[in-house]
């Protein structure tokens, strides 16, 4: 995530470039952690238990929410995002569920959810104050008029722009997914049959038929003094 959060600076050949790969690493790394405490501790909450799998989830959570505004917020805002995000994401997480939805890995709470609410932040959190001018892709540097002065009032536009964003890729995905997946559904290849789901995929159609192997100790479970 270092490397292309970082690395969409397009370089560190000048000063100001430096800095916006240090600002894009520290949001990074905010976004993260928060993200993973967030879950880790509703978890808990919900759970009484340690669950490590929603606290690495938590972190991918806090990471994605955090990529698209990762070069235009403030560190404090990129703390707020991560929160939401982890929000988000357990919300979702716990929807799917209900609703029956099969994601065993989270992967659209992960990353459909917290991606669309990241792209939304961009817009919402961007560093400049209120909503008088609008910074984005150009860092710490707003966009600005054929004069070099700042454009104004376009805050409004930026939030405008990034809901179509996420309205258009919403709806591109929904329709390929649907022309993709429709047809192996009618000719009944989406889904494994119940034997099949019932030994497992490792054990029917995959060498080797287990991804891990734990070996039994032999021998008696008991030690004596």
């Amino acid at each position: 995530w270092y490397g292309f959060n970082c690395g969409s600076t397009l370089g560190l050949s000048t000063m100001e470039r430096g800095m916006m790969a240090a600002q894009v690493a520290m949001n990074t790394t905010i976004a993260g952690a928060t993200g993973g405490l967030v879950v880790f501790c509703l978890r808990l909450a919900m759970t009484k238990k340690y669950d490590i799998g929603g606290f690495c989830n938590g972190i991918l959570a806090g990471l994605v929410s955090i990529t698209a505004p990762c070069g235009n917020v403030e560190c404090g805002s990129a703390f707020g995002i991560a929160i939401l995000g982890g929000l988000l994401y357990q919300g979702t997480s716990s929807l799917l569920r209900k609703i029956k939805v099969d994601d065993p890995i989270d992967a659209f709470a992960v990353h459909g959810a917290c991606g669309a609410w990241g792209t939304f932040a961009a817009a919402l959190f961007d560093w400049d104050e209120g909503f008088d001018h609008y910074h984005g892709w150009s860092g710490f540097s707003c966009v600005t008029e054929d004069d070099g002065a700042c454009l104004k009032n376009v805050g409004g536009d930026g939030i405008a722009a990034n809901l179509a964003q996420i309205v258009t890729i919403a709806l591109w995905v929904a329709v390929w997914s649907a022309l993709v997946f429709a047809p192996l559904r009618v000719v009944g290849f989406l889904r494994a049959s119940d034997d099949v789901q019932e030994a497992g995929f490792d054990t029917v159609k995959h060498s080797p038929s287990k991804a891990y192997t734990v070996d039994t100790p032999k021998g008696p479970e008991t030690m004596s003094a």
